[in-house]
């Protein structure tokens, strides 16, 4: 068996992750990075009492189990602002939304995996063929059929929702 150097194994997260900054999805991995930082951000007590849903423009939303919470986020707003974009790596929340929603409570609480209970309105919209051709453009390279067919429908579906305010 005759080893290829120039073909060396690579994790599927960090191909997955070049390959959709190179085609302009990284927003979605930008937002993630943030959601998943929110615990460090705040702190347990806190955490345990919210929930980061979405973000969107720079605006972080985040359900809060009740208004004793907010007023407390609303207090420490720019501290967790700072820690947040620190955490992340670069500025990408610039503000707070902050609504009394049921919170999701996991055992796991460090990795929230599993969808929130109440996710932000949203609508479907029409593809322009320029994000047909970017989805097109970014699976292009992929050379297995059935995952490069996966990551199409999923670039697809994902393009063709927009959150819409409460």
């Amino acid at each position: 068996m005759i080893i290829d150097p120039k073909k060396e194994t690579q994790k599927i997260d960090s191909l997955l992750e070049k390959l959709l900054r190179e085609r302009g999805f990284d927003h979605k991995i930008i937002e993630q990075k943030a959601l998943t930082a929110w615990k460090n951000a705040v702190g347990p007590p806190i955490a345990r009492n919210t929930q980061p849903v979405s973000l969107i423009n720079g605006q972080l939303t985040v359900y809060v189990a009740n208004s004793v919470f907010i007023n407390e986020l609303l207090f420490l707003r720019g501290k967790i602002i700072a820690n947040l974009n620190e955490e992340v790596g670069q500025p990408v929340v610039k503000e707070l939304r902050l609504t009394v929603k049921p919170v999701e409570r996991s055992n796991r609480q460090e990795i929230q995996r599993s969808p929130p209970l109440h996710r932000p309105k949203s609508e479907r919209i029409s593809l322009t063929p320029e994000v047909l051709e970017r989805v097109e453009q970014t699976v292009a390279e992929v050379e297995d059929a059935e995952l490069k067919a996966c990551l199409k429908r999923l670039f697809i579906t994902q393009s063709q929702w927009t959150v819409i305010d409460d």
